[in-house]
């Protein structure tokens, strides 16, 4: 019988060992391929303005490591304060057009973190740990803003979503006011366009082999790519071209994104183009409604995604949402 025991105990050990060994083979040789340049995603950048973008800035996080940070600051004392966070692939630089605009504005300072892994702050690409990303809002909020008040958050697309998810956590207190601008849910949303796989392309397999490892897996293989961008080759070194487990888990709302909209209880505002590429407008609002039946729903016409924050109507129907009391 004790044999018996010992050879099924044995039969489980290599049988777990093969089945991690084979998890790990699939997780080492499925990297995401990149797929072609987006034209929608990128023309909008390059005709766009950047001779009057504000010098870099930095502060220190709790980790030591110095991110990176531009401020767009009114010149009278600001009654309001505003952070921005950008979108999947980018840096701060990709909201300059809106930054801009809204400093134009009376009384308000306009603040733009290079989220870590992306511009100048940290390995591009690359978080250490799942959470990070909140970690470091809550020490630029100390370091920079400090005791401020009327604050509000504007994330765009990805940073639209990562905006929910830190609305729905437990530091969500430190802004009065959230705006997601054509947030990006979830892959599987049904706010989502099938098109939205001409941006980005994950490895599936890779995600799924590191999901079924658990922490373990996010230990050994979280700094592995599982997502690439149809970014412009010319544009590569300003772009985050692919981005590792730990950055794709925690840039973005959680998984169960129904709980970050549950739990979120500060005034949150949603605008969408009309016209959004990756997106489905009208479904912002369903999805919505069943946890968040107070949140501001604008779709503005004759917009599209990255126009949302580049073109004169999107910048002034955001900047009119910012300003409402």
């Amino acid at each position: 019988m004790k044999k018996r025991l010992m050879r099924v105990l044995l039969v489980s050990v290599i049988t777990a060992l093969i089945f991690i060994f084979a998890l790990a083979a699939i997780i080492k040789c499925s990297p995401p391929v990149q797929p072609a340049p987006l034209e929608s995603v990128i023309a909008p950048f390059q005709s766009m303005d950047f001779s009057q973008l504000p010098p870099l800035r930095s502060f220190v996080a709790r980790d030591g490591e110095k991110l990176a940070y531009q401020a767009y600051l009114s010149s009278a004392p600001a009654a309001k304060t505003v952070v921005l966070i950008h979108g999947s692939s980018g840096s701060g630089t990709m909201m300059h057009a809106l930054a801009g605009y809204l400093r134009e504005q009376e009384r308000v300072d306009v603040y733009v973190p290079d989220v870590r892994g992306h511009g100048q702050s940290g390995k591009r690409g690359d978080i250490a740990y799942i959470g990070q990303l909140e970690d470091d809002l809550e020490d630029f909020i100390h370091a920079v803003l400090k005791d401020r008040a009327d604050l509000t958050l504007v994330g765009f697309s990805s940073g639209g979503g990562f905006a929910l998810r830190f609305a729905a956590s437990d530091r969500q207190n430190y802004f009065d006011r959230y705006i997601l601008l054509a947030p990006f849910i979830r892959y599987d949303a049904p706010t989502t366009r099938p098109e939205n796989n001409k941006w980005v392309n994950a490895s599936v397999p890779r995600i799924i082999g590191i999901s079924l490892l658990g922490p373990i897996g996010e230990k050994y293989f979280g700094h592995l790519p599982v997502l690439a961008f149809g970014v412009d080759s010319q544009n590569v070194q300003h772009q985050t071209s692919v981005y590792s487990y730990r950055l794709w888990k925690n840039f973005g709302a959680h998984h169960n994104y129904k709980a970050d909209l549950k739990n979120a209880l500060k005034p949150i505002a949603v605008m969408v183009g009309y016209d959004d590429e990756l997106f489905y407008p009208q479904k912002f609002l369903p999805v919505f409604a069943e946890e968040q039946p107070h949140a501001e729903i604008t779709i503005v016409p004759n917009v599209g995604h990255i126009s949302m924050i580049t073109d004169k109507t999107g910048l002034a129907a955001i900047s009119e949402n910012i300003f409402i009391d």
